[in-house]
């Protein structure tokens, strides 16, 4: 701490002192009945001017060395409750300054799991894109010539090209979930248009596999944003049409009880294994290669769950292997939640 600095700090002090010294001095001066020789007069001032000086420099010494602590527990270990202050002030400061070192540890810990979070995402939304564009160039060379397999060609691009819209709107709605709290309405939705903005882009592949499809369910009004209620009934479609066998079985069905609405998609097939189903829903999970193969990048049922978290759904799994995999989205009547706009 430098002496300018010092004084910018105890100039108030310093003030007062001099107030009080200045104010005796005077009271010797105008009272006429003290007594008071000229020499003791400069003893006194002489003693006022050494104590003063002792004071400054202990001062100084002492708010320096306070300073240097300070400054040394915020640079080295702020962490640290072990590290106590004689003044009240720097013990303030330093429980303050502790405070926060915990809060930014926190955030940074966050933005990192964030940052790490977003670029494997990123890296593997990439392959995702990556593998469907060189499959549909490798089949629209194969059309070239053989003309009596251009339909289960066509067949085959189609289902590239799905996987590609899928891959993209993944990375959509991924970055979009960042900004969640920015970007959701919440209004009165019907679970038919739910269900059929989520089979748009389906039909194909329902045709190409001869599925069975059923919808079963009346049509129920419930509280969410359309547009991400709608993607996240995309991915649980998505999931049902790309491991069902062909000739295979899908079922919706929507079921009203008191005060919520679950519109589950169950599709035939080997399902899920049973230690795999805690699992389904974590970020990056790829299933056993029975049911998944190698190429599921874990995203797609990871990000349904985390919007069915923000819209305030359920999203849960069951299955039994061997015979059906079953996905329920689960609407609850709270409008206490939302700021609501009812458009029935």
């Amino acid at each position: 701490m430098r002496i300018r600095s010092y004084l910018h700090e105890r100039w108030l002090v310093y003030c007062a002192l001099l107030t009080v010294i200045g104010f005796a001095w005077l009271v010797y001066r105008l009272e006429l009945g003290l007594y008071l020789t000229e020499s003791n007069a400069a003893y006194i001032g002489a003693g006022w001017a050494l104590i003063l000086l002792f004071f400054a420099v202990f001062d100084y010494c002492s708010l320096r060395a306070r300073l240097n602590k300070l400054v040394n527990y915020i640079e080295n270990n702020p962490h640290s409750d072990s590290v106590h202050f004689s003044y009240p002030v720097d013990q303030v400061l330093a429980d303050s300054v502790r405070g926060l070192a915990g809060e930014f540890a926190d955030l940074k810990s966050e933005i990192s799991a964030k940052a790490a979070e977003q670029l494997d995402f990123v890296t593997k939304w990439l392959h995702d894109v990556k593998s469907p564009i060189t499959a549909a160039r490798l089949i629209l060379g194969e059309l070239e010539g053989h003309g009596e397999h251009e339909t289960e060609c066509y067949h085959q691009l189609d289902q590239e090209l799905v996987a590609i819209e899928e891959a993209v709107a993944k990375v959509f709605f991924m970055i979009k979930s960042a900004s969640f709290h920015e970007d959701y309405k919440i209004t009165r939705a019907s679970t038919r248009r739910l269900i059929a903005a989520a089979l748009k882009g389906y039909s194909h592949a329902v045709s190409y596999k001869k599925l069975n499809l059923v919808i079963r369910g009346k049509d129920c009004q419930v509280l969410t944003d359309s547009k991400w209620s709608s993607y996240i009934l995309t991915q649980l479609v998505s999931n049902a049409v790309k491991y069902t066998p062909v000739g295979g079985k899908i079922t919706i069905d929507t079921e009203n009880a008191p005060n919520q609405v679950t519109i589950s998609v169950i599709n035939t097939g080997k399902g899920i294994l049973p230690q795999d189903l805690e699992q389904v829903f974590n970020r990056g999970y790829t299933a056993s290669e029975e049911r998944a193969g190698a190429n599921s990048t874990g995203y797609g049922l990871f990000l349904a769950k985390k919007l069915a978290d923000l819209l305030g759904h359920g999203l849960t799994v069951e299955s039994k292997y061997g015979e059906y995999a079953a996905f329920r989205l689960t609407f609850y009547e709270n409008a206490t939640l939302h700021d609501v706009i009812y458009k029935v």
